[in-house]
């Protein structure tokens, strides 16, 4: 015999077991739009950080390439007074190395030699005059020789034109850092 159910116990099952898989996947589909939406902002806010600070490096390496070309033009300035420096320096040197030498070569000159002729073209020296014995010549020789302002002296040449006159020639080298 058969039998029929008349009862719909299946079907209501079936309905109730779908109605919970759609409302599970209601929660599943909501999960994961929640978690893509969690993740997408905090991928968004790493972004946003990561840009803030490229653009503070950014705004740092432009500060300091501004400092960098600061300090090269001060370097150069630097330079630029130091060479001003050295050239005062020489400048002074030349205009007080002179007189100073003169002024030893007036305190060492015996009184019985003459100077004639004096030339001075880059710290080389060429003297010539007259003496009255070549003793003479020879005190002048040992008191440039000492002198700190004439180095490397040399007698060129010394002759006796007379019997109380001898004409001589001495080369040196000036120095006119000495003081």
């Amino acid at each position: 015999m058969i039998k029929i159910n008349l009862l719909p116990v299946r079907a209501v099952k079936k309905r109730e077991l779908g109605k919970q898989q759609v409302f599970l996947l209601a929660i599943v589909l909501f999960a994961v739009v929640g978690g893509d939406v969690f993740w997408y902002m905090r991928v968004r806010d790493f972004s946003n950080q990561l840009q803030f600070r490229i653009d503070k490096t950014r705004a740092d390496i432009t500060l300091l390439d501004k400092t960098i070309g600061e300090v090269k033009n001060i370097t150069k300035e630097k330079l630029a007074l130091e060479e001003k420096l050295k050239v005062l320096d020489t400048l002074r040197k030349g205009r007080t190395g002179p007189v100073q030498m003169m002024d030893e070569l007036a305190g060492v000159i015996p009184t019985r030699v003459w100077i004639g002729r004096f030339e001075e073209k880059g710290g080389a020296v060429s003297m010539s005059g007259s003496a009255v014995s070549h003793d003479d010549v020879a005190q002048f020789m040992k008191k440039l020789k000492t002198s700190k302002h004439f180095k490397n002296v040399i007698l060129k040449g010394a002759t006796q034109k007379r019997e109380n006159q001898v004409d001589f020639t001495i080369n040196c080298n000036a120095d006119y850092g000495a003081s």
